[in-house]
């Protein structure tokens, strides 16, 4: 089985691999840069501003930390068909799921140690201790993970959910009393008593020659990737998700104002599909949300002109494909509608979502911007949406034309 979960491996990050090159663009590259350098700057300057008696330091630091524990899933890669096909193998799937609990270790391991690396400085200005203790904070967080991967294991097994959601309460109240522990008392402490719940739980979560529960374990795998495939998803078209259309019915009074002339066809055509289609209408609204959080928690004029230009720039990039969403479909080959109307329906379907979005962006700047920056705000993403609808989207049509 060893070999055989090695096989599974290989083929499974083989198709990451493929959908990280759509993922890991140059576009998304550059927006996780922007942020991550924005947060860092922020964060830097609010740790000089705090003073060291800060009352709330330890306490968020160690919410923080019990809340990411439970992230990350037990990864198995079973498939449906494995239910008929393994089940002479069903002794040896110990061993097999074991190496899947040592695979499903690594993206925990890295985001517990980017995120106990980050709030470190919050325990050393709240205690006044050294940056060595980090590596027995992140060694305390990772034998609870390790913890609550072995409850996923047990939970692989038949008549154990009882069981299993009786050892998850008593995890989740250890490791939130370990964590505060090793906070407020000392860090090595902690490490020591997560390295006991580790041995602990090991010793409670003996499968004892139980049979596995196949079912559940394919549904929670399914579930598993289904969440991965979602995310992928916002990037490229994923064969494992289907897209589900949606009535919104309350949206109707929009299309209703569209006028029924030829002109018009790929305007109403375009304007369906961005309303009822979870793509493209889901992937909008997404942006626009986080667009308008980031906007509401930046004071500084120039960094909230930068955010929203770039929201401004991802939303009308990633809603150009509707440009040949429609092309599939008989009607539009039996009843042709010149291509000069189809440019000029995309391009003013464009500018109308860009301004919205431009509305949006501006009022949430009014938080901490004055009414005179706001306006000046407003002004240079008008320009940025000319230069977008009447620049930009033409050549990129003229290159998706060819």
């Amino acid at each position: 089985m060893h070999d055989f979960f090695l096989l599974r491996r290989q083929r499974h990050q083989k198709k990451m691999m493929k959908y990280m090159r759509y993922v890991l663009n140059d576009h998304f590259v550059l927006v996780c840069l922007f942020l991550v350098g924005g947060l860092a700057f922020y964060y830097s300057n609010l740790l000089k501003q705090l003073p060291p008696d800060f009352p709330w330091s330890l306490p968020i630091v160690g919410l923080v930390w019990w809340m990411i524990l439970p992230f990350g899933k037990l990864a198995t890669l079973v498939e449906p068909a494995d239910m008929t096909f393994l089940l002479p193998k069903e002794k040896e799937m110990g061993d097999y799921l074991s190496r899947g609990l040592r695979h499903s270790l690594a993206f925990p391991f890295v985001v517990e140690l980017l995120i106990c690396g980050a709030l470190l400085p919050l325990v050393v200005l709240a205690k006044q201790i050294s940056f060595t203790n980090f590596f027995f904070y992140l060694l305390m967080l990772w034998g609870l993970k390790f913890s609550h991967l072995r409850l996923q294991r047990l939970a692989c097994y038949q008549k154990t959910q009882d069981q299993t959601q009786r050892l998850l309460i008593l995890w989740f109240i250890v490791s939130g009393a370990t964590i505060f522990i090793s906070l407020y008392i000392t860090a090595w402490i902690g490490t020591v008593l997560a390295l006991a719940v580790t041995i602990a739980f090991i010793s409670l979560t003996q499968e004892k020659e139980q049979l596995l529960d196949w079912s559940k374990m394919i549904d929670r795998e399914n579930a598993r990737l289904h969440r991965i495939y979602q995310f992928i998803n916002l990037f490229t078209d994923v064969p494992e998700v289907e897209a589900k259309v949606r009535r919104r019915k309350y949206l109707d009074g929009l299309l209703a104002r569209i006028s029924f002339k030829q002109e018009n066809t790929y305007l109403y055509l375009f304007a369906r599909g961005a309303l009822r289609g979870a793509e493209f209408g889901g992937l909008f609204f997404r942006l626009l949300i986080v667009g308008g959080v980031l906007l509401f928690s930046l004071n500084d004029f120039r960094f909230a002109t930068g955010v929203s230009l770039l929201f401004i720039y991802l939303i009308g990039f990633q809603m150009i494909p509707l440009y040949n969403q429609f092309d599939y479909i008989s009607a539009t080959q039996l009843y042709p509608v010149p291509t000069k109307y189809k440019k000029a329906a995309l391009q003013r379907l464009m500018v109308l979502l860009l301004f919205a979005a431009a509305i949006i962006f501006t009022l949430c700047s009014l938080v901490h911007l004055s009414v005179v920056e706001s306006l000046v705000l407003f002004a240079v993403l008008l320009i940025e949406i000319g230069l977008f609808a009447w620049f930009y989207l033409p050549a990129r049509i003229k290159k998706m034309e060819v």
